[in-house]
C-alpha cells in the first residue's frame, strides 16, 4: 500500500510544478491520477478495517461509530475529477475570452455578444467549480476525521498498536496549511497505524 502514497506523492508534485508552469491540461491529468491512487489506497484501507471490526466485532459493538465511509470517498474521488476537468478547461479558455474584450471597453467601446455569452459561460463554469471544490473539501475531511477516529478505537478496543493519533483538525490543518503535501505525512501515518494494528492482531 506504500506504494500508492509514493507514486501519489510524485504525481501530485509533478502537477504543482505543471501547474506553475502554467501547464493546465498536463496538471489536471497528474492531480487526477494522484487522486486516483489516494481513492484506491483509502478503499485498500477501509477494507482492512472492516476486517479488524468482524473480527473484534465482541469488543467493538459498543464503541463502534462507523462511517459512510463509501459515499465520502466516491464523493471525493468525484468531485476532484470534476474540480480538474473544469480547472482545465476554465484555465484553457480565460486568456482566449480576454483576448477577445476589446481594449477600449471601458471608454465605451461596445462588446461582441458572443464575448459576453462565453464570459458568462465561463462563470457559470466557476461556480461550478466552486460548488465542486466544496463538495471535495467536504467528503477529504470527513475521511481523515473518520479513518482517524476509527483506528484509534480499535487500537483502544482491542489494547493493540502502540500508536496515538493527534487530533483530525491537527492533519486537515496541516494539509492545507502545507499546499496538501502534508495530507502525505496523515496518509503514510494511517498504513502505519493500520500496519501496527493488522501485525498485532494476527
Amino acid at each position: 500500500m506504500q506504494r500508492y502514497i509514493m507514486t501519489s506523492l510524485a504525481l501530485y508534485a509533478a502537477s504543482f510544478a505543471a501547474g506553475i508552469a502554467g501547464v493546465s491540461l498536463l496538471s489536471a491529468l497528474l492531480s487526477i491520477g494522484a487522486l486516483f491512487l489516494i481513492a484506491v489506497f483509502l478503499m485498500k484501507a477501509h477494507s482492512l478495517l472492516i476486517a479488524l471490526k468482524d473480527k473484534f466485532w465482541d469488543k467493538l459493538s459498543g464503541v463502534w461509530l462507523g462511517g459512510e465511509y463509501s459515499a465520502a470517498l466516491w464523493l471525493f474521488l468525484l468531485s476532484g475529477i470534476g474540480s480538474e476537468a473544469l480547472l482545465a478547461i476554465i484555465s484553457s479558455q480565460f486568456e482566449s475570452i480576454a483576448a477577445l474584450f476589446p481594449i477600449d471597453a471601458a471608454q465605451g467601446e461596445v462588446i461582441n455578444q458572443e464575448v459576453l455569452n462565453k464570459a458568462f459561460a465561463l462563470a457559470a463554469l466557476s461556480l461550478g467549480l466552486a460548488a465542486l471544490a466544496a463538495v471535495g473539501l467536504a467528503a477529504w475531511a470527513y475521511l481523515i476525521e473518520v479513518f482517524t477516529r476509527d483506528v484509534y478505537l480499535i487500537k483502544v478496543a482491542t489494547g493493540v498498536g502502540e500508536f496515538r493519533p493527534y487530533s483530525a483538525t491537527f492533519y486537515i490543518l496541516l494539509s492545507l496549511i502545507t499546499l496538501g503535501f502534508l495530507y502525505y505525512f496523515w496518509l503514510y501515518s494511517l498504513w502505519r497505524w493500520i500496519s501496527q494494528l493488522t501485525s498485532s492482531t494476527k
